[in-house]
């Protein structure tokens, strides 16, 4: 390319004076003031340029922004960056990869150590392990290596296990990783809001299958297999979930019980945090992240009056008879139980009282 212009488009651009940059530099010509008006965008540039361009649309939300920054000149190339899929507008699409396994390593090290590579003192098992558990995300792996630095191994020792449970390690990675994440969810309507909450109900690095899910989002959400359905995609084209076998084009309703959806851990820990504010018995959602063993002490706590949950969803390793005690779901209407051993007991049928449907 002979010349590149980079812009970053946000949430809430001024798409005027977008639209405005980019033809300026379309006719290279950075003096056309803002009551230049702009020619319809399907119109061919008169005359042959004499050199290629390259737009760079960075941050990009929606697409009714997105139509109105794309030209149609030649010459002319729009390199869109989103989080978002626009296949009804762009002609490819390429869905960026996780780091790698060396580039992880030498970005964690860069934050939590100041090179890019591990020092000869540091403990390089739990170091990657504390990688690991980053899946490859530059964010994750930039705010946690920062928030470990200088820190003894006893606090890496910890932040390894609360990662490893799903919780938050600090509060800026609370603050920054998270809520940075959540805007993306809080751009969803209501509704879809409420179906991406729902997916923190299921086990991390495990295959939902879509005609189970299908079915608890009618029955929550009072909607029909078909607007379930368009929720499905809509989280699919924000890659929130993953779709294992693409059903997008073909005819949905026959063909649930052979797809299944996966989440990436992020996201299932973002449902988990947007879903665990207020008193606990009052959560529309009651979930635990992956444990050891054993109920969180919180729900014992709490559980000398009856929840509110629709969900409630336990994951826990070994759990004996004496491990459970009574909770009480007057208004629950799914229940998931994962155990992450092979031996467990189940729980007595006077423990989850009113558990209906």
């Amino acid at each position: 390319m002979d010349r590149i212009l980079f812009l970053t488009v946000s949430q809430s651009p001024n798409v005027e004076q977008l639209r405005l940059r980019i033809w300026e530099f379309l006719m290279a010509n950075d003096n056309l003031g803002p009551s230049y008006v702009i020619p319809e965008w399907n119109l061919q540039r008169p005359g042959k340029t004499n050199f290629l361009t390259l737009v760079v649309l960075d941050d990009v939300w929606s697409l009714q922004v997105l139509e109105r920054l794309i030209f149609t000149i030649p010459g002319c190339t729009t390199l869109v960056v989103s989080r978002f899929k626009f296949p009804t507008l762009l002609d490819a699409t390429y869905e960026v990869e996780f780091l790698r396994e060396s580039e992880a390593l030498a970005l964690f090290c860069h934050y939590a150590f100041g090179q890019k590579s591990m020092p000869p003192d540091a403990n390089h098992n739990l170091v990657q392990q504390i990688v690991s558990e980053c899946v490859g995300l530059p964010l994750a792996l930039k705010v946690i290596g920062a928030s470990l630095r200088l820190q003894s191994e006893m606090y890496w020792l910890s932040a390894k296990n609360r990662l490893f449970r799903g919780e938050i390690i600090c509060e800026c990675d609370e603050n920054y990783f998270l809520e940075r994440m959540a805007i993306t969810v809080n751009c969803l309507s209501d509704q879809v809001r409420e179906c991406f909450l729902d997916l923190g109900a299921f086990p991390e690095d495990k295959k939902i299958p879509l005609d189970i899910l299908i079915n608890m989002w009618v029955e929550l959400h009072d909607i029909d297999e078909q607007g379930a359905f368009v929720i499905l995609v809509e989280l699919t084209t924000k890659n929130l979930l993953t779709l294992v076998k693409d059903v997008r084009d073909g005819d949905g309703h026959t063909s649930y019980c052979d797809v299944a959806v996966t989440q990436h851990d992020v996201f299932r820990d973002l449902a988990l945090h947007l879903s665990n504010p207020g008193n606990i018995s009052e959560r529309k959602r009651l979930l635990m992240p992956r444990r050891e063993m054993g109920i969180p002490i919180e729900w014992e706590r709490n559980s000398d009056q009856p929840f509110d949950a629709q969900i409630v969803s336990i994951h826990t390793g070994e759990m004996k008879e004496m491990d459970w005690f009574q909770m009480e779901f007057p208004k629950a209407e799914v229940l998931i139980l994962n155990f992450s051993l092979e031996e467990y007991f189940l729980p007595p049928c006077n423990t989850c009282q009113s558990l209906g449907h």
